[in-house]
């Protein structure tokens, strides 16, 4: 039984980040104070009036981890501030703010202050005349408040430029699954229609070998229906251009003769969905009186090569005359998937036929 109490991963991520972030601003606010605390101790010794490092640490502590405290505030103040339509209005906005900030920090430095040096047991702490104070360290504010301004829009800057590149990227991968889908259901109907033609013009002469066409293409196309991916095994692929072949057998009989040669080491490698059917349904429809096609699949080197030929007459008809849709959709789907890496050419054998050529890098599937 699942743990009632169980945190959720991205709500640890959440608190892992945030613990990361409170850690930084009191490591860099800390630092800060420690750093004019020395500088304030070894300028007093430099002039020959010294005086005790705790005092100086006590009071350069408070002042930074005073301002520290009011950032997330000015953060929320600053990103408001840049929301408002007009320029004057975020003059004055910024102007205000600052002069709040600046009260309210000279403010907190005081009171605590005032309640460490009795803690620390330096007696009572004397701040001056407080009207001269506010103004003394209003000049030393406008320069971090001009400082975490300046980086606060520069880190929103940097985060608003990755978001546009995630977003771009995201729908650059979107628009090109749309665009894989569409090619992918361009080819079903183009393939659906020519064999439903095929299983029409014998049905009445020849009903048995009808009904095993269609047994056939409800298989294919339920297996073309459940895929949800862009490519699969070649073993798959093979699968299914055996059920692409037996309708094709069912129909044409002794006359369609197919051979394939492959290696059965390839099987794991992926290849695009239904990739090497519309290159084998042109080479049956026009590839002469005969029907003889043979398949080969090899690998040379990173790529996966595939052969597909008929034998056309010399100077026969090319084979995708007609039939531009296979060929070109089977090379459209091959350039957004895996860009220069792959391709597909038409070559004539001289007083022999044509064969179509494909390649693509060899990917293999990650072993069960």
């Amino acid at each position: 039984m699942e743990a009632l109490h169980s945190t959720p991963t991205n709500t640890l991520t959440a608190r892992s980040r945030s613990s990361l972030w409170i850690g930084l601003w009191f490591g860099v606010v800390t630092l800060i104070g420690l750093l004019n605390a020395l500088h304030r101790y070894l300028n007093n010794v430099a002039n020959r009036a010294p005086a005790l490092f705790s005092v100086n640490l006590i009071e350069e502590l408070t002042g930074s981890l005073s301002f520290g405290l009011m950032l997330p505030l000015l953060f929320a103040a600053l990103r408001r501030i840049r929301q408002l339509p007009s320029r004057w209005q975020r003059y004055a906005c910024h102007a205000l703010v600052l002069l709040l900030l600046s009260a309210l920090h000279t403010s907190l430095s005081w009171g605590s202050r005032a309640l460490l040096f009795q803690l620390a047991g330096l007696g009572h702490y004397d701040y001056g005349v407080m009207p001269w104070r506010y103004l003394m360290e209003f000049p030393s504010d406008i320069f971090y408040y001009l400082l975490v301004a300046i980086v606060l829009w520069l880190i929103d800057r940097y985060r608003a430029a990755q978001q546009r590149e995630l977003r771009a990227a995201q729908l650059e991968s979107a628009l090109s699954e749309a665009r894989l889908d569409a090619l992918r259901l361009q080819l079903n109907p183009h393939f659906l229609f020519n064999t439903l033609n095929a299983i029409s013009s014998i049905m009445y002469e020849r009903p048995r070998v009808a009904d095993e066409m269609l047994a056939r293409i409800g298989e294919l196309l339920r297996a073309t229906l459940n895929a949800k991916v862009q490519e699969h095994p070649l073993a798959e692929e093979w699968r299914l251009l055996d059920l692409y072949l037996d309708i094709q057998r069912a129909r044409f009989g002794q006359e369609l003769a197919v051979t394939i040669d492959t290696d059965p080491a390839l099987a794991r490698i992926r290849v695009p969905f239904l990739v090497l059917q519309p290159l084998v349904e042109n080479a049956i429809e026009h590839g002469g009186e005969d029907r003889q096609v043979s398949i080969a699949a090899w690998r040379s080197g990173a790529q996966l090569q595939f052969r597909v030929s008929n034998p056309a007459a010399a100077g026969g008809a090319p084979v995708h005359r007609g039939h531009g849709i296979g060929l070109s959709n089977s090379e459209a789907r091959l350039k957004h998937l895996y860009g220069d890496a792959a391709g597909l050419r038409l070559e004539q054998r001289p007083g022999q036929g044509w064969d179509v050529l494909l390649w693509l890098p060899c990917r293999e599937e990650a072993a069960v």
